[in-house]
């Protein structure tokens, strides 16, 4: 089995410009300290911002500032394209 601290947080960010943090929706007001609550490594958690093909790119851009503003180091924008293939 997989070590579950090693699993990454994921933000999602859909077409509609909404936020989820795993699997809740959460103003982008609140995204950092719900990060910093869950996070087990501080800082140097592993934080995935997703977002699908429609997502705005400005609202992906935004979140990624705030969560690196916040002092995350660890953070990768992963798109759903990438995926497909």
């Amino acid at each position: 089995a997989m070590n579950v601290d090693t699993q990454p947080i994921t933000v999602s960010i859909n077409a509609s410009g909404q936020i989820y943090l795993q699997e809740t929706e959460i103003p982008i007001e609140e995204l950092v300290a719900k990060l910093q609550a869950i996070s087990k490594t501080g800082y140097d958690e592993r934080i995935f911002i997703r977002g699908d093909k429609l997502t705005d790119y400005g609202t992906a851009m935004k979140v990624m500032a705030r969560i690196s503003a916040a002092g995350y180091k660890n953070i990768g924008l992963v798109s759903l394209q990438e995926q497909d293939q």
